[in-house]
């Protein structure tokens, strides 16, 4: 079958296609990539923070913590199922006095290791152990300028969060990141930000605010759909300027603008793993969460642990294959009110953190989508 283009089918056919498509790629899905908590532990006690992380003046190890040995159990165990990328983050990681040992044995296990840290505790001889060790990404938190970000952190932590970006940059890490939560307080940040990475030689990632952990209740601090489209509007700006790889962020709805992306997710033809066919949410499908305790959980804003999901006595590929949340998230003909009904299901599914986050439930509506009542009746000019 010849493939008519997206401006040459309905509705209709591009839902049928990437239903299809969608099903393929499930089947075939692996857990590429996780978020590892290493602890619970922080020493700041930011707003922001979705993990609800512990906020400590003096490092003393939780009892259920996990220790060195049973980390690299747990790296062993993911790495057999598959796993080519990790981001260990927290809490704050730099408080583990075994990171740079952490970080050898993944790499030891042909695993892509990515570091998410606050910054403030990291010094240059830690910088060069993690380097060392092979390191290859590092994303430090910084939630606007100085006023902005040393309201939701503390005093004096955006210029230990800038220091901190450059040290990783100077010691060789190969990809270097700032990493701005955006709300409703600091939108006007962004762009200023966004030029900053640019001046320091550094990249940009987004992820958006979302009222959970220390933060649970406070949707005033929420994005408005305007400021989402706005904003993701910005990034794609910058995206295909500066290139992909230097600015990132949860680009689900913005598929729908995307005529590019459309026409290869609607190509029959075109294969379906994750390089070719885009799932929009990938929780539950490529990417999964370990806890501090070394169980599995469907993402690191949610934390919901799957049944049965110990990874010290458990392999983490029969956790992926037979999890009762893994299951859930991956029918997307139980998705519910909008996301349900529209044509982009397949490709984006919306956000399953913000669903869960703001309807309690996994397969709901996701409140944070713009375009789901222009989806529901057109997407393709041919329809």
């Amino acid at each position: 079958m010849k493939f008519k283009g997206p401006d040459k089918i309905s509705n209709e056919e591009f839902l049928a296609i990437t239903k299809l498509k969608y099903q393929r790629a499930i089947k075939n899905a692996t857990p590429m990539f996780a978020w590892f908590s290493l602890t619970e532990d922080c020493n700041l006690h930011c707003r922001y923070c979705f993990a609800d992380a512990h906020f400590c003046i003096k490092r003393t190890k939780p009892k259920d913590e996990l220790g060195t040995d049973q980390v690299f159990t747990i790296l062993d165990n993911v790495a057999r199922a598959g796993t080519v990328a990790i981001q260990f983050a927290g809490g704050e990681p730099s408080l583990r006095r075994d990171l740079v040992e952490i970080v050898d044995h993944a790499v030891n296990n042909n695993i892509f290791v990515a570091l998410n840290t606050n910054g403030t505790l990291i010094k240059a001889d830690t910088v060069r152990g993690l380097a060392k060790a092979g390191l290859s990404q590092v994303k430090v938190s910084v939630d606007g300028f100085k006023k902005n970000h040393d309201w939701n952190r503390g005093k004096g932590n955006f210029d230990k969060a800038i220091n901190a970006l450059k040290l990783f940059r100077d010691n060789g890490i190969p990809s270097v990141y700032l990493i701005m939560t955006l709300s409703n307080v600091n939108y006007d940040d962004l762009e200023p930000l966004i030029e900053l990475t640019a001046e320091l030689g550094i990249r940009f990632i987004m992820v958006e605010f979302l009222p959970v952990g220390h933060s649970e209740g406070l949707i005033k601090w929420g994005l408005s759909k305007e400021q989402r489209r706005k904003a993701q509007r910005l990034l794609l700006k910058y995206q295909k300027e500066r290139g992909m790889d230097d600015i990132q962020f949860e680009n689900r709805y913005i598929v729908s603008e995307q005529e590019k992306t459309k026409a290869l997710l609607a190509n029959p033809h075109s294969d379906c793993d994750f390089y070719n066919f885009g799932v929009g949410c990938i929780t539950g499908i490529y990417s999964y969460m370990i806890t501090a305790q070394g169980r599995v959980a469907t993402g690191c804003l949610i934390q919901e642990e799957v049944s049965n999901s110990n990874l010290l006595k458990r392999s983490l590929k029969d956790i992926w294959n037979e999890g009762d949340l893994f299951k859930k998230l991956r029918n997307r003909e139980k998705l519910k009110g909008t996301c349900g009904q529209c044509v982009y299901r397949y490709v984006c599914g919306g956000c399953r953190r913000s669903a869960f986050i703001q309807t309690g439930d996994f397969m709901g509506p996701d409140p944070n989508c713009w375009v789901e009542e222009s989806t529901l009746s057109s997407c393709c000019s041919g329809n």
